[in-house]
């Protein structure tokens, strides 16, 4: 942020052994989807993985998986264990957090009570809120949020996410989470941005949906789930309730975070239950998934009707998401998917819109990589439409690829460096390890790591420009020109040591366009995380430290900077700047308990 794993009966097959196709035919996916792990992107002739080699890789201890196959569950199984303790397996009944994945089911029971009149989809829901109201300011001027647009993440609220309760801690109310009142830990949810104007993921969005349906019909969400979509899609070991009922505790798998500890607890507690509260199986899941198809494909859903499920899978803002469900376009064919990350456990279900085919998959780790490795075996077992199985690497000469290197800037703080070593062209994004390009052909290359195809166009002047496209359709994502030898772009200031360079480079970048992605506050310190999660403490601080230069009036980047600081073990300065965050944010707890325990220290902030 190993133990041993204990694997169900589960035949162990080298990773070059490919099952045959003189096998059960119900075996033989199977078995291809348990041994055809592999990169996002294969070249013919690279090595495939079984389930079992990349959960010990990643240090996943538990995995249920549901594999979807004409609008039915082909099969279902479990591998590894719910507790590296007890060492108890997981099993097809086994619970596991769905986290965001709470978000789709709980739209779809949102979307039920628009179909019964209960609630309006394109309506101000200000004029239904009554326990709690949507503070309106210059942003809802003229546009107004909805309910539509809650669901599809383009309100225009805050946050992002949320973090949950150690057991036992203090949960707060839900009108105390839309306030960002004690005890919540997460910060007011406001409106930013102008309403249905731009698509942003915000989990804060859902609790205003939650309220909205609280202030219409009373009662409870847990309940309202169960009424509205959990017991009519028979799924009978999933629930929304919050803390777990300790009567489901016994099957509740443990989490474990990315560094491979058990979560404090076992698991958080999630009273933003519309966004993160459910847990359920993988199976249970699956039936969402195939009622989502069948609605959509035959209208014979048991929930929504197809008009109302459209709704779920058609863009608000292109190309993002439906009203809570994110898209995805293969070569024409299109796919509804969500993710899921709480404390300890990941999750991912993915379906496509018309062929009955997808998968869930649900794990007790925060290792995504990992999942999405399966979701590709799955895709290539079962020959999902849209999806291209392999790809074969044509030879280029050296010259040709000595030609090509450089270094290709990508905005106003961005660049990515190709390299030649031994005889393999390199990409090596900013901040990220070098990975191969692979040249397929006319002099286009993919990386293993993503399907965007690469092409180097040399203008008039000889001037190589990098040009990123999705490949099919070949619509451009970025063009990227090499940069001369003495270009620097602000970061690299910061890589070097140099932080005044590096402010002096960000505070005109900043002067030239205050909306320069180059310079968003979110950005600067999500980069420094990066850089403290990597060992990187000094060149974390120094980015913060900018950060506070640029935005002087944000309580969180002095808060950030001050992590930084006690990193290194400069407590005096990490104390005077937690405490001016806590100063500047009274709801910065976080803040205010870390100053008052350095100088219980004794550390002095004169």
């Amino acid at each position: 942020m190993r133990p041993i794993i204990l694997f169900l009966a589960l035949t162990a097959l080298p990773a070059c052994q490919t099952p045959h196709r003189t096998d059960d035919p119900a075996e033989f996916l199977r078995r291809h989807v348990e041994t055809g792990l592999c990169n996002p992107v294969f070249i013919e002739g690279d090595s495939l993985w079984t389930i079992e080699e990349r959960m010990k890789h990643y240090g996943v201890h538990g995995v249920s998986i549901a594999v979807i196959d004409s609008f039915k569950i082909a099969w279902a199984k479990s591998y590894g264990v719910m507790d590296t303790a007890t060492k108890l397996p997981v099993t097809d009944s086994t619970l596991f957090q769905a986290a965001s994945i709470s978000k789709p089911v709980f739209a779809m029971a949102a979307l039920k009570l628009v179909e019964q009149g209960v609630l309006q989809l394109d309506a101000d829901v200000n004029t239904r809120l009554s326990s709690w109201k949507v503070p309106e300011n210059e942003f809802t001027a003229t546009e107004k949020v909805t309910l539509k647009r809650l669901l599809g993440h383009v309100a225009g609220t805050t946050v992002h996410g949320f973090q949950g309760y150690r057991q036992g801690a203090p949960l707060p109310t839900l009108v105390n989470i839309l306030n960002g009142e004690a005890p919540a830990n997460s910060p007011p949810v406001v409106v930013d941005q102008v309403p249905g104007r731009a698509w942003r993921y915000s989990g804060g969005g859902y609790c205003v949906a939650s309220q909205l349906i609280l202030d219409a019909k009373g009662g409870t969400i847990p309940q309202h789930m169960h009424e509205l979509v959990l017991k009519p899609l028979g799924m009978t070991r999933s629930t929304y309730e919050q803390p777990l009922p300790s009567t489901m505790v016994h099957n509740a798998a443990s989490g474990y975070v990315p560094n491979g500890s058990m979560a404090v607890g076992k698991w958080h507690v999630y009273p933003e239950i519309s966004p993160d509260g459910l847990w359920t199986t993988a199976t249970d899941l699956a039936r969402f998934v195939i009622d989502m198809q069948r609605t959509l494909a035959t209208d014979s859903g048991k929930v929504l009707t197809r008009a109302t499920a459209r709704q779920m899978v058609e863009p608000i803002v292109e190309p993002q998401g439906g009203a809570g469900l994110m898209l995805i376009e293969k070569r024409g064919e299109r796919y509804f998917e969500h993710g899921g990350w709480n404390e300890g456990f990941c999750g991912e279900i993915i379906g496509h819109a018309g062929s009955g085919k997808g998968v869930v998959i649900l794990i007790n780790a925060n290792q995504p990589a990992f999942m999405y490795e399966v979701v590709r075996s799955v895709m290539r077992a079962y020959d999902w439409p849209g999806i291209v199985p392999s790809l074969k690497q044509v030879p280029m000469d050296a010259a040709a690829m000595q030609a090509l290197t450089g270094r290709y800037e990508g905005g106003n703080d961005d660049l990515v460096t190709i390299t030649v070593r031994d005889g393999k062209l390199l990409r090596g994004p900013l901040r990220e390890p070098a990975t191969e390009l692979v040249h397929i052909g006319e002099g286009v290359f993919v990386s293993r790591t993503d399907e965007r195809r690469r092409r180097f166009v040399p203008d008039s002047a000889g001037r190589m420009t990098l040009r990123v496209s999705n490949g099919d359709p070949d619509e451009l994502i970025a063009a990227m020109p090499r940069m001369q030898d003495d270009e620097i772009i602000p970061f690299e200031h910061v890589q070097r040591g140099d932080r005044d360079a590096a402010l002096r480079a960000y505070t005109a970048l900043l002067a030239a366009d205050p909306n320069d992605e180059a310079v968003n506050e979110q950005r600067l310190n999500a980069i420094g995380y990066e850089l403290m999660n990597t060992g990187k403490a000094q060149q974390a601080r120094d980015l913060f430290f900018i950060n506070m230069k640029l935005y002087p009036r944000s309580s969180n980047v002095y808060d950030s900077y001050a992590e930084a600081c006690l990193d290194l073990g400069d407590k005096r300065e990490a104390l005077i700047h937690y405490t001016r965050a806590a100063q500047m944010d009274p709801n910065n707890a976080n803040a205010a308990s870390i100053a008052a325990e350095l100088e219980r220290e004794g550390i002095k902030a004169e």
